[in-house]
């Protein structure tokens, strides 16, 4: 099963093996001076190639720099090693991530992973963390990149960025796991919604634009007559406050730590309406209602408690629905994820 992204081709330029060359030894130099390498560890040009989603050439030519400057050693088998003391050492065959090759920010750019990364992994993200209420589940990340038609690095970028961003994490086997979120976690994040959301609203207020927000009221209003929202029209209900208002304050540090909480319990509501109704839905449009009609009145205060007291009555409901959900149905997730037992 595939998505309908095509296969993604590296950027003009990357093609040149020199360029590519240059930038594969100093990636494996760096791991190797380091010391992040198992000792032992043979480097091919096979896996250089597979790993890094290029050709054999420019992994054939990082590898004789290297072993120019005694990096790693030739031996009888087929690649090169990595020996820290010069001298024989028996033969590490894994894979390169599993091995612990990290690739930074600049390494992204310079193989050219970083603009489809930005491409795929809020896809990526939002999935994960509509799931993660209903259980704990694997990532497989050959069938992430299968999925996405997408290399196993790129995959492999996509799932570090998740790890680094909170919702995943990789055992020492190097296996991935994205923990249940259970409903302890659900009333913690709301305690620090509450506490957060309305201070980060006071602070956006003098940013916020009085047309943008006299538009999202009207949007809203229509909506509530109509009494039948969209998927794409729940997403913009919860963007107009959570996101488009609460995170235009200029503290950062605030809305990171907003946004941290806001990630998965967002994306789960989404999840449990699709899944079957929420009872109290019209609640929220009406909670939203006040906090927007106060924001257009200049009533900030007004608008702040509004918020507070959604996200209050929205815990109380919300807490209870996560701690009896049941398992989730098998065509609701991708097949990356693989349920694990609690």
């Amino acid at each position: 099963m595939t998505s309908e992204l095509a296969v993604l081709d590296l950027p003009d330029g990357m093609g040149d093996p020199k360029q590519l060359s240059q930038s594969i030894y100093a990636l494996l130099r760096r791991h190797i001076e380091k010391r992040v390498f198992p000792d032992g560890l043979v480097l091919g040009e096979a896996s250089i190639a597979k790993s890094l989603d290029v050709s054999r050439t420019p992994a054939r030519i990082a590898l004789e720099q290297l072993a120019a400057e005694w990096l790693v050693l030739r031996f009888r088998g087929r690649g090169l090693i990595v020996s820290y003391t010069g001298r024989p050492v028996a033969p590490v065959r894994k894979d390169l991530f599993e091995a612990g090759l990290e690739l930074s920010e600049a390494d992204r750019d310079a193989f050219g992973f970083s603009g489809a990364a930005e491409r795929i992994y809020p896809i990526v993200e939002a999935t994960v963390s509509s799931c993660v209420a209903f259980g704990s589940f694997g990532l497989d990340r050959a069938a992430l990149a299968e999925f996405h038609n997408i290399s196993p690095t790129l995959a492999h970028v996509i799932l570090t960025r998740l790890e680094h961003a909170g919702l995943i994490r990789q055992d020492k086997q190097a296996r991935w796991f994205a923990d249940k979120l259970t409903p302890e976690h659900v009333s913690e994040h709301y305690q620090i919604r509450q506490l957060l959301e309305p201070e980060a609203l006071r602070s956006a207020y003098p940013l916020l634009n009085h047309a943008r927000l006299v538009a999202a009221r009207d949007r809203l209003k229509a909506l509530i007559d109509r009494g039948i929202a969209s998927p794409s029209e729940l997403n913009d209900f919860e963007r107009d406050i959570h996101v488009d208002v609460v995170q235009a304050a200029p503290n950062g540090q605030l809305v990171r730590i907003i946004r941290e909480s806001q990630r998965s319990l967002i994306a789960t509501g989404h999840t449990l309406e699709r899944y079957g109704p929420t009872p109290d839905m019209h609640l929220a449009f009406e909670e939203h209602l006040a906090v927007l009609d106060a924001l257009v009145a200049g009533d900030v205060d007004g608008a702040a408690e509004a918020l507070r007291h959604h996200l209050k009555r929205a815990s109380t409901t919300t807490v209870p629905r996560i701690a009896n959900l049941p398992p989730l149905d098998r065509d609701r997730y991708p097949p990356y994820l693989v349920p694990v037992g609690d």
